[in-house]
């Protein structure tokens, strides 16, 4: 499943949407936890990884094939990621890989429907803006162990660069962290 959603992704990012719609009708199959997100096991153990790979694909799918049908259902399974990651305060790399979940999926909702993507924004900016107060160190994230975590640093910097180029950050004020 997972080179399934990577695909979907390539496809996204060449403006390709046909491989999308099968992608994500499978993604809409998988079963829900109780609070209604979906069970991401299947396509990793770790939630973060997982969820950076089907959140996207599941906006996209949304945006480009079903008329932005799903778009509250979307909303409400980030606001219940983001709950989760509030409550387990993640270390440097599940932090990364938010922010890049956080980031490709507002790439993959249409700013035209402003309800959502800037609540989708906020959420980006705040937990970001979280993440440098907590991690960033002598001009380097760094884990809390102080060892540096290189994939996740670039992870982040990538993640704030995507954002300072869609204006969902002002490029000038996050130039350093990019």
């Amino acid at each position: 499943m997972k080179e399934r959603l990577k695909a979907a992704m390539q496809s996204i990012a060449e403006g390709e949407s046909s491989s999308i719609a099968m992608t994500a009708e499978q993604l809409k199959e998988l079963p829900r936890t109780a609070e209604g997100l979906f069970d991401t096991s299947v396509v990793d153990s770790d939630f973060y990884e997982a969820a950076r790979w089907v959140y996207p694909v599941y906006a996209a799918y949304e945006t480009e094939c079903n008329k932005k049908e799903g778009y509250p259902d979307l909303l409400h399974q980030m606001r219940l990621i983001d709950r989760k990651y509030g409550e387990e305060s993640g270390n440097l790399p599940d932090t990364a890989r938010y922010l890049d979940l956080l980031i490709h999926t507002i790439d993959n909702v249409t700013p035209q429907l402003y309800e959502y993507y800037r609540e989708l924004a906020d959420i980006f900016k705040a937990r970001l803006r979280e993440a440098i107060r907590t991690y960033y160190h002598d001009g380097r994230f760094a884990g809390r162990d102080g060892s540096v975590q290189e994939e996740a640093e670039c992870m982040i910097r990538s993640a704030v660069r995507r954002a300072c180029e869609n204006y969902v950050l002002l490029g000038e004020k996050y130039q350093e962290y990019q």
